[in-house]
């Protein structure tokens, strides 16, 4: 069973990818020979006007075949005849398709399940802090600060309010309200200056609540979490490339299925986390400039432009072939490691 989802979450990330270039394909004029979910022996086809759709016999993934995309053709349509600005969306799109599709299945979560924001509630005090030397403790509930009410505003923006009132008022006493057992008591604090994360503090840490989000604010939330995800797997690639860092990290096809297997157990909410984390790494790995990869061929095309001519196909091809055979030996190494640990 956790082979089957994996290979359904798989699928569907990569086909998410395919639809990606194959719509763009359509878009700047280009002809799809083929749109195929799956791989392997053709079970059922569709003839539409200009693409033939097929359904193949292995469950893992699927491809676009534009005409003129591996070999030479005349007519006006094929991959190889388009403008090469043309060329480069249709390229780039696969991997925007698997950031768009990381942001709707984000937007989802934050409005079906929800998403922990900081609250006015205080959930720890840090010892010998301003807070606990003024008597507050953990649990109270911040319900005013310097006569500024925040028991009507939603709990992201009270947080947001404390926090800038705290900066704005420096080393100056601070009057805070909390709630503590139903009993409002009254407390002045002096915030200290903390030099790490230049701001005033008072030596508390918020708790979170689990809010659901409307689906114009969680669009905007997924946005803003899928662009910090992307920067920190940014790092990440950029320390394994350069630094050799994270190698331990690395899982291949069978630590996937086994990820994707402990998610599925752990419900909808932790599968949908994983694909959006699988469908991210799909995108950014896509467009590092390596042979055989999307970036890699998304150089080609820019080398294409700058020089004003094409590149020998047969050279083309040569430099995707060593890239697809370092990769797949890579995939091997990293597949023995799965199974060896």
């Amino acid at each position: 069973m956790n082979i089957i989802i994996a290979l359904i979450v798989l699928s569907v990330i990569i086909m998410v990818h395919e639809f990606g270039h194959f719509m763009t394909g359509k878009m700047v004029g280009i002809y799809a020979e083929e749109f195929s979910i799956g791989m392997g022996p053709r079970l059922l086809k569709y003839e539409g006007k200009d693409t033939v759709y097929s359904l193949r016999a292995l469950p893992i993934g699927g491809y676009v075949k534009f005409l003129g995309e591996d070999d030479n053709s005349n007519d006006p349509r094929a991959f190889n005849n388009v403008a090469v600005w043309k060329r480069c969306l249709v390229v780039v799109s696969g991997a925007l398709m698997n950031f768009v599709f990381a942001i709707i299945l984000l937007s989802i979560l934050f409005s079906t399940h929800g998403i922990y924001i900081p609250s006015p509630t205080i959930a720890e005090i840090i010892e010998d802090s301003p807070a606990h030397i003024a008597g507050i403790q953990k649990d109270d509930i911040i319900v005013a600060i310097d006569n500024i009410d925040l028991s009507n505003i939603d709990v992201e923006d009270a947080v947001e309010t404390i926090r800038e009132v705290l900066n704005k008022n420096g080393s100056k006493p601070t009057t805070i309200e909390v709630i503590r057992n139903e009993e409002h008591k009254t407390f002045t604090v002096i915030p200290q200056y903390d030099e790490d994360t230049n701001l005033y503090l008072i030596g508390i840490k918020f708790g979170y609540e689990l809010k659901k989000l409307g689906i114009g604010r969680s669009i905007v939330m997924a946005i803003s979490n899928i662009g910090k995800m992307s920067v920190i797997m940014l790092k990440f690639l950029g320390n394994l490339i350069f630094k050799h860092e994270g190698i331990e990290d690395i899982v291949g096809p069978v630590g996937i299925v086994g990820e994707i297997g402990k998610a599925a157990q752990a419900g909808a909410e932790q599968l949908i986390n994983l694909a959006i984390i699988i469908s991210l790494n799909l995108g950014i790995i896509n467009l590092v400039p390596f042979p055989a990869l999307d970036g890699g061929r998304l150089l080609l095309l820019i080398i294409e432009g700058v020089r004003g001519k094409p590149i020998d196909r047969e050279k083309e091809g040569l430099i995707n072939l060593i890239g697809f055979v370092l990769l797949l030996l890579l995939m091997i190494v990293v597949t023995f490691k799965d199974i060896a640990g």
